[in-house]
């Protein structure tokens, strides 16, 4: 917008003529006919007026104008003053926006080169299983006779029946060799966990989960950078 069209605005606003307007600037109709049409452009002292009359915020004035108009208005004092706080303001909001996105550069940058960092291991896995809870006077082995089949009639049938009703299978899994087997005691008496499994695995990399955070942070840094360069 130019000056006199902001000028003009101001006046219609209000409701007055040319002639009731100039009156109250105390300046002539033709002098402001001129401003409005952007033939001539105030001194600090008609603006002063104009300023009084009108209700105009300089403020307001500096960011509706163009900024070639604001050129032209450079002499006058309060304009100056006003452009000069806008673009101080806009240059600590630019140099905010730069700097988060540097700190946010710098942390998605950090982020991702710990994700990058390759600590995975191989590592033993060793599986134990126990079959059931053995009673204290009973041999480590003693459910192995529940895999035999014997007929109805056999001696031992109720007794390996028995056992099979006490199966109750647990598995353990450990990076730590505790042998071929080993007795734990729980309630009831105790399970006796023979080595049933061995394998060397492969450990993930535990800084892997950096990535994400790394990518995000790289987004922010350029958001920031591009709401920096459209406040310029």
């Amino acid at each position: 917008m130019k000056f006199g069209d902001y000028l003009r605005q101001k006046r219609e606003d209000r409701g007055w003529t040319q002639p009731e307007a100039a009156a109250k600037a105390r300046i002539e109709q033709s002098y402001l006919s001129k401003l409005e049409t952007g033939r001539s452009y105030p001194s600090d002292d008609v603006f002063e007026r104009l300023v009084e009359v009108f209700g105009i915020d300089t403020a307001e004035l500096s960011e509706s104008v163009s900024a070639a108009e604001l050129d032209r208005l450079r002499e006058i004092r309060e304009v100056r003053a006003a452009v000069l706080a806008g673009q101080a303001g806009r240059l600590r909001l630019t140099r905010g926006w730069l700097l988060a996105g540097l700190v946010f550069l710098m942390m998605g940058g950090g982020a991702l080169g710990l994700s990058r960092i390759d600590l995975s291991q191989d590592a033993n896995l060793y599986r134990y299983r126990s079959d059931g809870v053995l009673q204290l006077d009973e041999s480590p082995n003693a459910f192995d006779v529940v895999r035999s089949e014997v007929p109805a009639d056999h001696p031992r049938h109720d007794q390996i029946r028995a056992m099979r009703e006490r199966i109750d299978q647990l598995d353990v899994s450990t990076d730590q060799h505790r042998g071929n087997g080993y007795y734990e005691e729980v309630e009831g008496g105790r399970r006796y966990f023979q080595l049933n499994h061995h394998a060397l695995v492969t450990r993930p990399n535990p800084l892997r989960w950096f990535l994400v955070p790394g990518l995000m942070f790289l987004l922010g840094s350029l958001g920031c950078f591009f709401i920096s360069f459209r406040w310029r």
